[in-house]
Parts: structure tokens; sequence; C-alpha cells
């Protein structure tokens, strides 16, 4: 299942990830620019009135896209009887998954995932966890903006070095050879993207889900997304509020533009991601040592990755691991995860070894720049370079990752700064929320404060489906929490029930 998963890769604030070699460029711009409010705003829907007493209606698409079979006769890797076609808003590719009893005339649930997972990879893991989602309607799976174009391909390969040796030994953060480096490396995309530098955040990739709406002729969208996908979410809520008929987000990164909390959330997640993992999982794939044997393993591993000579950089390796803390299996799962053998595989390894998959893994994140343009572009509180040491050093105490996540801090210190997109669900779209209790990404026991967050920002109610494992996007581990999504989606009123889903 290819992309598996690429979901956790930093793309969102906390870290600085992958990087491609860029194609032919136009004329340079004059180079980044440090501080500005521009890109795009979320400026109020003309269309959507004033009156948000009630939802707007979730109907099928009065007109429709120009739906063709996917090139290659769809995605590898679909299960038997999955259907998959493709067509295109602008630029942003557009999938759509049914099963073999969909109805055709039932409204589709819109997917957002984010720039960290492509909407290929996407389609196959959602038609690979159960029939549940697509028996009833076709899922729609939106791309985030970019991907195909030179936003997903404007990283020079000394851009892409600069990233991935974030962490290695003896790097100052605060030296002018270093700030140099990062200023080439934004500027390497932002030469491709003149003007455009902060069309690729979540702000942008909302906009592609009006298209989406206009194009279809309907008063409003049902919108799932998931991880990072969530910021994309919350910005068409909020720049379209009577155009959402319901909401639904699943493990949600945090979205409020501060760099160092977010970094804060994606330490704590990962450690204890790895922690529980160590301790639960007792599959074969898991390996065979104690649990404190396993997270000393993978924490020699990342030490090791330190050396400027290491094969595989700290940062990028560290990408692979926690991307890997996002895709674990649960203990009520038939089968082990992708995420679950490949720490199996670098618990088994011997000092100083990288077993094929995770190498892998490395080549995959490191394939698109899309991940480091749309993360620094949501990103309006930066963390100042020479706090980069400070939190180095108050973070050490969480040896597999507290240094190297600070470090990645300055990956987008040379990026445009966007405007403040503070979240707003004055709408009155039901919202539900999903996640597990050890996310690398979203935190450590997010849930609770998500929803609080949620409902300061105006959320009517937020029903939730807590998940006792570790990991992210829930629905494609847990049958449970799919059975209690399908139940939300066939009855969002208000007054029903959270769920807890065990691990």
């Amino acid at each position: 299942m290819r992309g598996a998963d690429a979901t956790l890769r930093l793309g969102a604030a906390a870290a600085a990830l992958a990087l491609t070699l860029t194609g032919c460029a136009p004329l340079p711009a004059t180079g980044p620019r440090l501080a500005t409010g521009d890109g795009p705003g979320r400026s109020a829907d003309p269309g959507a009135g004033t009156d948000l007493l009630d939802p707007p209606e979730w109907a099928a698409p009065r007109t429709d896209l120009d739906w063709i079979p996917c090139a290659d006769g769809g995605t590898g890797g679909m299960p038997e009887g999955a259907g998959v076609e493709c067509a295109l808003l602008g630029e942003t590719p557009v999938l759509r998954v049914t099963g073999p009893g969909t109805p055709d005339e039932a409204p589709p649930l819109v997917v957002v995932a984010g720039p960290d997972t492509p909407a290929d990879a996407l389609a196959v893991r959602l038609a690979s966890a159960g029939p549940e989602l697509v028996a009833t309607r076709p899922v729609v799976i939106v791309d985030h903006r970019g991907r195909t174009g030179a936003a997903g391909a404007c990283l020079s390969f000394a851009a892409r070095r600069t990233l991935d040796g974030l962490a290695d030994s003896g790097q100052d953060p605060g030296s002018p050879e270093l700030r140099g480096a990062l200023a080439d490396t934004a500027q390497s995309c932002t030469d491709q993207l003149p003007g455009r530098e902060l069309d690729y955040g979540a702000a942008g990739a909302a906009e592609d889900l009006e298209q989406l709406r206009q194009e279809w002729d309907v008063p409003g969208l049902a919108v799932l997304g998931m991880g990072t996908g969530a910021g994309t979410a919350l910005d068409y809520a909020g720049a379209h509020p009577g155009r959402v008929a319901l909401l639904v987000l699943d493990s949600p990164a945090p979205w409020d533009g501060d760099q160092e909390s977010a970094a804060r959330s994606a330490l704590d997640g990962s450690d204890s991601a790895l922690r529980l993992w160590a301790a639960s999982c007792t599959r074969d794939e898991c390996g065979p040592v104690a649990p404190d044997q396993k997270v000393d393993a993978v924490t020699r591993a990342l030490d090791l990755a330190r050396d400027p000579g290491a094969p595989v950089p700290a940062a990028l390796l560290s990408d692979v691991v926690r991307s890997a803390l996002g895709d674990l299996s649960g203990a009520s799962a038939p089968a082990a995860s992708e995420g679950d053998a490949l720490l199996g595989d670098l618990v088994a390894a011997g000092p100083g070894e990288l077993p094929a998959s995770v190498r892998a893994r490395a080549q995959e994140l490191s394939g698109s720049s899309l991940p480091y343009v749309a993360g620094c572009s949501d990103l309006s509180d930066r963390v100042p370079v020479n706090r980069v040491p400070e939190l180095a050093a108050e973070w050490s105490d969480v040896r597999a990752f507290g240094a190297i996540l600070a470090a990645q801090l300055s990956a987008c210190s040379t990026w445009p700064v966007p405007g403040l997109s503070p979240v707003d669900l004055s709408g009155a779209a039901p919202v539900l929320l999903l996640g597990g209790i050890a996310d690398p990404l979203a935190g450590a026991a997010a849930l609770d404060p998500t929803a609080g967050m949620l409902t300061a920002a105006g959320a009517r109610e937020v029903r939730t489906v807590t998940w006792g494992a570790p990991g992210s996007r829930v629905i494609l581990h847990s049958a449970c929490a799919r059975a209690a999504l399908v139940a939300f989606l066939e009855d969002p009123a208000p007054g029903g029930p959270s769920t807890a889903c065990p691990s």
C-alpha cells in the first residue's frame, strides 16, 4: 500500500521534511518574503447567507465532474470489488471510490488528507480498511493542491540535504552558514512559485473544496479531514461556514499556526506512541525483545543517524519512525500494520544497520516537496532561531526525539509568513472528532483538549470517538471507529452518543 504513511512525515508544523529534485524553473523571484499577510484569506462566503440555525442540505451532485478510469486501470492494491475513478479540479486530482453496491444517487463524503498523503494512496487505504464507508455512499478524495505542480517538486538536491541535515551532530541552528543554506532552500521553491508561495497551505487547499461544491451545484459538503487534512477541513468551515453540512476530524494535527506548541504536541505524542507500541505489540512482526529494549533500539538508531555521514540522516529517520508510529494496527486488528513491521525491522537490525524497509520509507518520504511548502505556509507563529538551542536542551530528556524535533524547528525560518487564520466553527454543522491515545503528530491524550478547542471555536456539539491505542487516522485501523463514523453520517443530529473503541 503505497504511501502508507507519509501521513506523519512532519509536514505539519513541528518538522521539516521531504524533498525532491526540481525540473525547469521560471525566472527567479526576488527571494522569500519574511513577513507577509497575503496568501489565501478567509473572507466570508457571500453565498452562504447569515442564517446558520441549520446546516445546509447534504445532497447528491446536481452536476458532476468528468470522471474517467484512472491511469493504468486505477490504483494498485485496491481490494476486489472496489472501484476508483479520477477527475481534475483545475490542476488538483480528485478520486471517487465506490463499492459493488454503492448507490449512484447517494450524497458523497468528501475526504481530505493534507499534503502528506497522495489521494491515490489514501484511496487504497480507505478501501482496504473495510467496506463500511462506501457501502452506502461514494467517497470522494480531494488531493492537496500543488502535488502535481511546482510545489510538489521544487526543492533542489542541495535544499533537500539542508533539511535532512538539520539534526546532524554539531549543527549550529544560528550559524550564518545554516541561515544562508535555509534561505537558499526556501528560494529553491519560491523562485518557482512567484507570488503564490502561500497558496498551498490549508487555506488555499480549502478553496478547492469550495470549487468542488460549486461544480456539484450543491448547498453544502460533508467533509472528513484526516491528520493534517483536518486543517484544510477547518479552514473550509471557517471561510464558508454555511457550506458545511457536517464535519468529521480524524486525528487532527494542531492547527493554530503556533510552531512551538505543535512541536511540543509532536514530541509528547511520539514518545508516548513509541513506549505504548513497545509495551503492547506482541506480534512477531514487532520484534522478540522486551519493551525497554525496543525503545532503546529505536533510540540508538536515531542517535547513530546524527553522524553527518549516516546513510539516512537523523531528521529523515525520525520522520520515518514517526510515520510508522502513526500507522500502528492496535491489538484488535487481525494483522500487523506496515508501521508495526517497519519498527520491528528496525528493532531487529544490528547497531548501525538500516533495514531495506526503512531505506524504502525514507526514499518515499523524500519524494515530494509539498509537505515542506504546505507545512511552512500554515505557520503564522514561528520559533525564533535563538530559541532552538533552548528547546533542544529542554527536550533532551526525551532522548529518542527531543533534540531532533528541536533542530527541525528552523526548517521554515526563511519561508514567507502567512497571516493568522483563527479557527471559526460558527456554522451549525455537526462535528465528529476521532483520536487515539498517543498520536505522533496530535499528541498524547489530545482528544479532550481538542474537543474543547472546537467548542470554543463555535462548534455547537462535538461527538467523540476515542481509540484506545497509539497511532493516527483511526478509521484506517479500527472497525469500531468506522462503525461510529457510519452511524454519525446516518444520523448526525445533536445528542448522539460519543464512543470509546478498544485498542
